[in-house]
């Protein structure tokens, strides 16, 4: 069984502007500010609290002086991102993108991925799809979401081979968009499939709904739905392990 894994969030190549942690003139004055409060209210205290207080104060003062703030920049979507968001007219975008090769021939691997319904046997969050005809099929969320969620979703694009690409219908509950493209493996080594998934994080019940159906990591999930296709597609099955972060990593 042909072990190579790779793990290569688009969204982490893409390097964020250092931009995106500047802080404004307002942020620096409310940090400066905030800081200057949070040492005078170290200064009155004892023990730990006064040491903590302190740091703090220190911590945002330099922040503000600077003008810049790591966490700002962490939080701060990426321009991949903002580009997904603007492409597909949403207010914001989420990305993951995972890739792992499988030995099998890549005619059989896109075979496979094109009947839509056999996504549902590796996609965990996803309880089953009834393809509806040739470019347009019905999601069914898994019931351990906690609500019931279900969408359309029709082809967008097709290479046959090489390339499919997916989105919900406009009316949709959950917006979300896919791609993945099909590429021979060096040395015969079979097909490298690589996966893209964006969504917008959507708010209220919904919201909720899709973070319970994500998971705190929606990276790791793909992750995970990429090592089930792989074993699906070489072994015939899915194995206990194939859910374990690093069951398959056997290198690049």
């Amino acid at each position: 069984m042909n072990d190579t894994w790779q793990d290569d969030s688009l969204v982490a190549m893409r390097s964020k502007s250092e931009e995106a942690g500047q802080l404004t003139s307002t942020e620096r004055t409310v940090s400066i500010l905030g800081g200057g409060l949070s040492v005078g209210l170290g200064l009155r205290r004892q023990g730990i609290g006064r040491l903590a207080y302190l740091a703090l104060g220190s911590m945002l003062i330099s922040r503000g002086a600077m003008g810049y703030c790591g966490l700002k920049k962490a939080l701060a979507p990426d321009s991949y991102e903002q580009d997904m968001a603007a492409a597909h007219q949403w207010k914001r975008a989420k990305v993951t993108s995972r890739s792992v090769t499988i030995n099998k021939p890549r005619e059989e691997v896109f075979r496979f991925w094109k009947d839509f319904s056999n996504l549902a046997r590796f996609m965990k969050h996803i309880e089953r799809i009834d393809v509806i005809d040739a470019r347009r099929s019905h999601w069914v969320a898994s019931p351990a979401s906690g609500q019931h969620l279900e969408w359309n979703a029709e082809i967008t694009d097709e290479i046959e081979n090489e390339y499919i690409a997916w989105q919900a219908e406009e009316n949709a509950d959950i917006h979300q968009a896919g791609w993945v493209s099909f590429h021979d493996a060096p040395q015969g080594r079979g097909t490298v499939v690589q996966a893209v998934f964006t969504y917008e994080p959507p708010a209220g019940r919904v919201g909720h709904t899709v973070a319970r159906l994500l998971g705190k990591d929606p990276s790791s999930l793909a992750g995970d739905d990429l090592r089930r296709l792989k074993q699906l597609l070489e072994i015939g099955e899915i194995t206990t392990n194939a859910a374990r972060p690093g069951a398959e990593r056997g290198g690049r």
